[in-house]
């Protein structure tokens, strides 16, 4: 009976320790993750905490970030925002956090915010390995897809390309040649952006990219 109870308890621990094997990230404030493999990222911690936590799996991950260091002017507060940031590391088991620097005030950081110097340690201090570079977009950047831009990234084969990250899925309405169309596993980005758009048109161009198909 006390054999089969250690016998237990010694796999019980395994099982646990199996489970618990991830990769941890501390978020302050400052920092806004766009995008965590593929992903929308689901952040832990309190709705008022200024710091959150991002929980990854075991091996290869891609992040994109901005960084966000903001001011009290009077009664205001103003906030800077970076380029969005591509970082791609592996780790295994290992609590993180960002290495960032603090400015001395606004126009410092708007200055220095553009060439930002950052990093991801480990708890001890020491930095990590990370591949990265800039997710840049020249025109207006209000209500870009961070998430379609970065498949994209990953596709043509950038500094910080990840080739595991899939595109994101996209259904065709049923109204399109009267049949629903399903994207399939192997489409690219181009027939993803293909589909986009049609959903964005109205319904007289819709019917006109119809009729070219049709001509086919």
């Amino acid at each position: 009976m006390k054999i089969k109870t250690t016998l237990l308890a010694a796999i019980a621990l395994g099982i646990t320790g199996t489970a618990v094997a991830e990769v941890t990230i501390a978020i302050p404030d400052t920092i806004d993750v766009l995008v965590a493999n593929d992903n929308k990222p689901e952040l832990s911690g309190g709705l008022f905490s200024s710091t959150k936590t991002l929980t990854l799996p075991d091996g290869q991950n891609q992040i994109l970030f901005t960084y966000n260091p903001y001011f009290d002017k009077g009664k205001e507060r103003v906030l800077l925002e970076s380029d969005p940031i591509i970082a791609t590391f592996n780790q295994s088991n290992t609590g993180l956090e960002f290495g960032l620097p603090q400015y001395r005030n606004e126009n410092d950081a708007a200055k220095k915010l553009p060439t930002l110097e950052w990093s991801l340690r480990t708890q001890n201090g020491q930095a990590i390995e990370v591949k990265q570079d800039k997710l840049l977009k020249s025109g207006m950047q209000i209500g870009r897809n961070h998430k379609l831009e970065l498949a994209e990234y990953n596709r043509r084969g950038g500094v910080a390309a990840v080739s595991s990250v899939a595109v994101v899925p996209v259904t065709l309405p049923a109204t399109l040649n009267d049949t629903p169309a399903k994207m399939q596993s192997g489409d690219n980005t181009a027939e993803e952006m293909l589909h986009f758009w049609y959903n964005k048109a109205d319904s007289a161009t819709q019917e006109r990219f119809k009729a070219f198909i049709n001509q086919k």
